[in-house]
């Protein structure tokens, strides 16, 4: 039976079950309608076996970066009731960014900061667009989302200071955006996940307040390129043991691109604002969300942070999407799991802000 995109979301929504892996509590979500399936989601499986552009899928070199970056998402679709964006060019220190802010109205409302993935070196409009629409619609809140300066051409930590610097206009200029600077949570996808992070801890002793973080598929350790695949038996690939193997293969060269492209010196790498998970300071977070993918090469570290935060008793929720990999997020409209992974940011933001009131 084919079942609709909405129907498939629903199921997400619905059936849902709680794993205990160690300390750590896990919400799984595995395929939808196909639930005891082990391995690749259909519609992973067929992106995989079917990708128009095979020979991509190898290690990557500085000749092949406009070829990545005019490789536009074409599975993905806007899903929100016409949420309106605009385009704002701020100055900052000499130089200028855009900043996209969706949903804003003249009575103020909490503020979600949308940092992008796409390696620091590549940035997908309109997939960017349709995310931080649908979130601001979810999460009943102005999202506004940082067109952060990219790697070669601008190195760390270029781009963070521009997603610490767009944070702090915002903030400062919170009535030109209808903000609520005292309800402000962070969401990031991939490297966008270790930009909030960063901005996190350059924000701890600022006047603002971040009362939540999203981690989507997070890239929390720039400087593990192996980790991921030194056993398959971290997985459970069933039949599709090989094209698992290939996709995380491809994400552990992927890193070492990035590598090459981000810093200048591969000292840098175990930098706290470089590689989140080496930070040894005993950081309190506010309440975050984690999602992982099953089939990601960056999904035990977004496990072993969680242990990390449990251990400084943080609080975290945390999601692993079964079938999935990496870049589940780009394909919104397309994989159930994107729509419902920005659901239940939207809906952990929600819950956040409202425990919150309580409290005070």
């Amino acid at each position: 039976m084919d079942y609709s995109h909405e129907e498939l979301v629903h199921r997400l929504e619905e059936k849902a079950s709680l794993v205990n892996e160690g300390s750590v509590e896990l919400v799984a979500k595995g395929i939808p309608f196909l639930e005891d399936k082990e391995g690749l989601d259909p519609r992973v499986k067929q992106f995989l076996e079917q990708e128009s552009d095979p020979g991509l899928r190898r290690p990557m070199t500085h000749d092949d970066l406009e070829i990545i970056r005019n490789n536009k998402e074409k599975e993905n679709r806007d899903l929100s009731s016409n949420v309106r964006m605009e385009t704002k060019l701020v100055s900052l220190e000499g130089r200028d960014l855009e900043l996209k802010v969706y949903n804003r109205s003249n009575n103020t409302k909490p503020m979600l900061v949308y940092f992008h993935g796409g390696g620091f070196f590549e940035r997908d409009e309109r997939v960017m667009d349709n995310i931080c629409k649908l979130l601001a619609e979810k999460a009943e809140a102005v999202v506004v989302a940082v067109e952060y300066r990219l790697a070669p051409e601008h190195k760390y930590a270029e781009g963070l200071n521009d997603c610490f610097d767009s944070v702090r206009y915002v903030c400062d200029n919170r009535d030109e955006f209808g903000a609520d600077t005292g309800r402000v949570g962070l969401v990031g996808d991939s490297v966008g996940a270790n930009l909030a992070l960063g901005v996190y801890h350059l924000s701890r002793e600022k006047s603002w307040n971040i009362c939540y973080m999203s981690l989507l598929a997070p890239l929390l350790d720039l400087s593990d390129v192996s980790g991921g695949t030194r056993k398959m038996e971290q997985y459970n690939p069933g039949a599709d043991r090989e094209l698992v193997r290939q996709e995380l293969v491809t994400m552990r060269e992927s890193l070492s691109f990035i590598q090459s492209l981000y810093v200048t010196d591969l000292e840098e790498l175990d930098q706290p604002l470089v590689s989140p998970l080496r930070n040894k300071e005993n950081v309190t977070y506010p309440p975050m969300m984690i999602v992982t993918a099953e089939f990601d090469f960056l999904r035990t570290q977004g496990e072993d942070f969680i242990r990390k935060l449990q251990k400084q008793e943080s609080p975290v929720h945390y999601i692993e999407y079964k079938g999935m990999a990496h870049t589940f997020l780009k394909k919104l409209g397309y994989y159930p799991q994107a729509a419902d992974a920005i659901r239940e940011t939207a809906v952990h933001f929600r819950e956040v802000l409202q425990n919150n009131t309580q409290s005070n």
